[in-house]
């Protein structure tokens, strides 16, 4: 398993990864098409919507809860925008470290993302895509007081005054109500309230964009 753990940070690290992974995932791309984009999406499929998103909005700047092994990070970080990644895992956290350590453009935060995300909210005076994945899933992720901080970072992000972020909730699935979870019902009606930002969800991914572009 160390072995195992050791080439795939080699492959993350070097980029090696992704083309790989695009290859490996090309039957299930086309069995994800073939069924109408229904279900879960895989891997290369997100990595193209967080591109998009950062391309159509001209952000430079990507904001990430939930390191695990980094494979969403370094995918961004070899493009030299910033990139900034909560974890709550220390065994995590510390592979990130030696993982990303000569990336002088990613910087690493260990700790709870409900509490770590609204002291990084004050550092920040433009427009940042977030992606808000810090949930526990088992294996070697880490869990505080519930399955995911996903309501807490979501409410410190509408709060901040930058009202021109981009903000993507992944595994959409999962906001059923259960495991410190809200019901996407009920998510979706909080956006409304707040006025900011418009919503729609696909591919898995609750899709938050300013409703006033400057």
């Amino acid at each position: 398993m160390q072995v195992k753990s050791q080439i795939r940070q080699f492959l993350i690290g070097s980029g090696l990864w992704y083309p790989l992974s695009l290859l490996r995932n090309i039957p299930a791309i086309f069995h994800w098409l073939r069924s109408g984009c229904n279900g879960l999406a895989p891997d290369p499929v997100k990595l193209m919507v967080i591109g998009a998103y950062l391309k159509r909005y001209s952000i430079d700047n990507f904001v990430e809860t939930g390191t695990h092994v980094g494979k969403t990070l370094g995918y961004f970080a070899k493009k030299g925008i910033g990139c900034t990644s909560i974890e709550l895992s220390q065994e995590l956290y510390q592979t990130a470290c030696t993982l990303f350590k000569a990336r002088k453009n990613v910087r690493l935060v260990q700790g709870d993302s409900s509490q770590r995300l609204p002291e990084l909210l004050q550092e920040i005076n433009i427009p940042v895509l977030f992606w808000l994945d810090g949930h526990y899933s088992y294996g070697l992720t880490a869990s505080a007081e519930t399955h995911t901080p996903v309501s807490a970072e979501l409410k410190a992000i509408l709060n901040h005054p930058v009202k021109q972020h981009v903000i993507l909730i992944d595994d959409a699935r999962y906001f059923d109500g259960t495991n410190g979870y809200p019901h996407l019902d009920d998510l979706l009606r909080v956006i409304r309230a707040d006025g900011s930002y418009s919503a729609e969800v696909s591919t898995d991914i609750i899709r938050l964009v300013p409703r006033v572009v400057p």
